[in-house]
Parts: C-alpha cells; structure tokens; sequence
C-alpha cells in the first residue's frame, strides 16, 4: 500500500541530532518538535547506535521508525527486522575471534560489533562476508552488503512510501544513507566531505540544525 505521506525526513543520531559536548544526550525541546513534526509527517532515526542506548540518549523520542545499528536493525512499531544474511551470526564469531586475537576492545550489538578508537590502531580484518564502516574514529563491523542506506530503503519498502526522502547527516557513515536520498542535508558542524557531496548545508550545528530544517519543511520554504 503506498504511503499517504510525500516527505520523510531520515535524520542520523550522533553529531546530527544530538552534540558530543552535550554528550549525545538529545534536547528535551528538540525530541518535543520531533514529536511534534513525526505525529504528521514520517520521520526516521537512521545511527549507528544500539537500541539500547537509543532510550538513554532520547527518552520520550517517538519517531516513525528506527534504522539502527548502521542499517542492521529495523524497529516499526512493534516490528523489529534484522537486516543481515543468516550466515551473519556465524561470519561475526569469526569477526569476535579476529579481534581477540588482536587484542583490540570491541562489544557487540544486536547484531553488529563496535570497535571504539579503531583508526588510530589500524583495525583490519580478513572475513569474509564482513566488513568495516567507518565513523570519525570508531568501526563498525558489518555484514556485506548492508549500511543506512540499504536499511532505510527497507523501511521505505515496509512503509510504502514513495514520496521525496530528505536525509541529513555529519559523518562517513552517513554516504550511504545520502545515496538513498533526493535531498541531501548536513548540518553545520558535518566533515568537509560530507558537506561537499550534499545540496544543502544548514546555519546551525547538531539539533538546531535538524530543528532548523523541519521548520522549513513545514513552512514550505524548503521547495521540494
């Protein structure tokens, strides 16, 4: 059934929606106008955070839909889906063993693993099937073939929404999330080769600049 919404907003978490100063810990003021732009409009939480910080970070937080863990989990509703081919528990105990033998500190989400502060050891693995993204300095260790991009595309499907997608972002890991995407959005405080590769670079950094973006959007002075 195609959606009867024509805008979806699909925003990243770190950096985007919340500031590291702050300690991405989101706005009580920013999660309310979210609140209030979701309750008529689709908008998605695309991060690579884990569910379970996400209830930490932003209590109270009601978006349309989640696309966590850098596109390997889905949350609509009440609906969770674990983006990742079936081999994926196998090939990431390889990954874990790989990593310990490398003596590097990593945890493991529901379904990813995270390697805090990576670069600077110059993380490599050799698994096939995984494989690293990028952010900033952190790794995330993937399934093959699976980022934002191909999890929101997969929320889109689960939605039926065909209408015009605005993504906005900060980081390396947000590319594949802008591929999906017919507006490109960075806030202010984005790497420079993020903001070179978008349409749009908004005024202000972190939340305000996701504030900033849907007040444009809901007073039509964004044309789309």
């Amino acid at each position: 059934m195609e959606s009867k919404y024509k805008v979806m907003v699909a925003s990243d978490f770190d950096r985007t929606l919340s500031s590291e100063k702050e300690g991405f810990i989101m706005r009580r003021e920013l999660i309310e106008e979210v609140n209030r732009f979701s309750s008529t409009n689709l908008f998605v939480i695309v991060t690579g955070r884990e569910r379970r910080f996400m209830k930490l970070l932003a209590p109270g937080l009601m978006p349309t839909g989640w696309v966590l863990e850098n596109g390997a989990l889905i949350i609509l509703d009440k609906e969770v889906i674990v983006n990742a081919p079936p081999e994926w528990p196998r090939i990431r105990e390889k990954v874990i063993t790989v990593l310990g033998g490398k003596k590097l500190s990593y945890s493991c989400g529901e379904v990813i693993v995270y390697v805090d502060k990576a670069r600077k050891n110059g993380l490599d693995i050799n698994v096939p099937g995984a494989r690293i993204e990028w952010n900033r300095e952190d790794a995330m260790i993937m399934p093959e073939g699976v980022d934002k991009g191909t999890g929101l595309n997969r929320l889109k499907q689960m939605l039926g929404f065909e209408g015009t997608l605005i993504a906005v972002g900060d980081s390396e890991n947000d590319f594949p999330l802008f591929k999906a995407a017919d507006i490109k959005v960075a806030v202010a405080n984005a790497l420079p080769a993020v903001k070179d590769v978008v349409d749009m670079v908004l005024d202000k950094e972190n939340g305000e600049g996701v504030a900033e973006l849907l007040r444009m959007i809901s007073s039509g002075s964004l044309r789309i």
